[in-house]
C-alpha cells in the first residue's frame, strides 16, 4: 500500500499541465487571437457601447469629450500658465494644447487599461468560474476598449489638424508602429497585473498612485525634449527604455511636426514590449487554473 502511494504521489508531483515557457511561444498566443477573434470584437464594441448607455447624447461623447480637454489644457496651459512661449516654444495656443492633449491620448491607453488590470478578473469573476469562457481574453479586451477610445480622440485631432491647416502629415502612416509598441505595453502589463491582482489585491491601491506619478513623468504636460535635458546624457536611455515618453514623443511627431519616429528608439521598445507581452501571458497561463479557486 505505501509503494502505491509513494508512485502516486511521485506521478502528481511531475504533472506540471501549465509549463511558463511553452506558453513564451508567440504561436500560442497568436492562435489564441485568432481563434476568438470574432468573441473580441463583440466584447470590444459592447464595453465601448455601454460606457455611454443611458446617457442622452450616447457615443457623441467620444466626441465631445476630446473637444473639451483640448479647451480646457488650451487655458489651462498656454493661457492660465504662460507655457506657450516659456515651455514649449509655440506659435498658438491651439499648438500647445495639441501636442498635450495627443500625449494624453497615448497615456491614456495605459491609464485606462493597466489601472483596471489588477481588478479585471475580480470584476469579470463569472467569466472566471466559467470553465468554457477563455478568460486569457479579458486583458485583451481591456486594451482594445482602450485602443478605440484613443483611436477616436486621434481621429479628432486630425480632423481638427486638417480644419486648421488644410492638410495632414504624411507620417501619419506612420501611426501604427507607435500603436503596435503601446498595444504590446499595455496588453503585456494587463497580462501580469491582473495575475498580481488576484492574489494581492494591494497591487490595485498601488496603481492608482503610480499612474498619477507616472502622468507628470511620461512628458504629457512638457515637451519630451524639456525631460531629456534634465537627465545627464549617459542616463538618457533609462527614459528611452521606460516606453511611455517615447511613444509619446513618436506620436507627436507622426501626427503634429511631420517627422518619422525615433526609429532606433521604436526597435528597441517594439521588441521590450513584445517580451514583456510573452512574459505577461506566460504568467496568466501559468497561473490560470488558480484563479477560480481564490476568486
Amino acid at each position: 500500500m505505501s509503494n502505491i502511494t509513494s508512485q502516486e504521489v511521485n506521478v502528481i508531483s511531475k504533472a506540471s499541465p501549465f509549463q511558463f515557457r511553452h506558453f513564451l511561444n508567440p504561436l500560442h498566443l497568436l492562435r489564441i487571437l485568432i481563434r476568438y477573434r470574432e468573441l473580441l470584437g463583440r466584447f470590444i464594441w459592447w464595453e465601448v457601447k455601454n460606457r455611454y448607455r443611458g446617457a442622452a447624447l450616447g457615443m457623441l461623447w467620444t466626441i465631445i469629450v476630446p473637444l473639451l480637454r483640448i479647451a480646457v489644457y488650451v487655458l489651462v496651459f498656454a493661457v492660465l500658465l504662460g507655457g506657450k512661449k516659456t515651455t514649449w516654444h509655440l506659435d498658438s495656443n491651439y499648438e500647445v494644447g495639441a501636442m498635450i492633449f495627443c500625449g494624453f491620448v497615448m497615456f491614456n491607453v495605459f491609464a485606462d487599461a493597466a489601472g483596471k488590470g489588477p481588478m479585471l478578473l475580480w470584476e469579470n469573476q463569472t467569466y472566471v468560474k466559467n470553465v468554457v469562457f477563455p478568460i486569457e481574453i479579458i486583458p485583451v479586451i481591456a486594451t482594445g476598449v482602450a485602443v478605440v477610445h484613443s483611436l477616436i480622440g486621434v481621429a479628432v485631432l486630425v480632423f481638427l489638424e486638417l480644419f486648421r491647416g488644410g492638410h495632414v502629415h504624411w507620417t501619419l502612416v506612420y501611426l501604427p508602429l507607435v500603436y503596435i509598441q503601446l498595444v504590446f505595453f499595455v496588453a503585456g502589463l494587463c497580462y501580469l497585473l491582473s495575475t498580481l491582482g488576484v492574489f494581492n489585491r494591494d497591487i490595485n491601491n498601488l496603481m492608482q498612485s503610480l499612474i498619477q506619478i507616472l502622468f507628470f513623468l511620461s512628458a504629457i504636460v512638457f515637451p519630451f525634449k524639456r525631460l531629456m535635458t534634465l537627465i545627464p546624457k549617459e542616463w538618457e536611455w533609462v527614459i528611452r527604455v521606460s516606453i511611455l515618453p517615447s511613444i509619446v514623443d513618436d506620436a507627436r511627431r507622426v501626427i503634429l511636426e511631420g517627422q518619422p519616429p525615433d526609429w532606433f528608439w521604436l526597435n528597441v521598445n517594439l521588441l521590450l514590449t513584445f517580451i514583456l507581452l510573452l512574459v505577461g501571458y506566460a504568467c496568466f497561463m501559468s497561473y490560470k487554473r488558480d484563479f477560480a479557486d481564490v476568486i
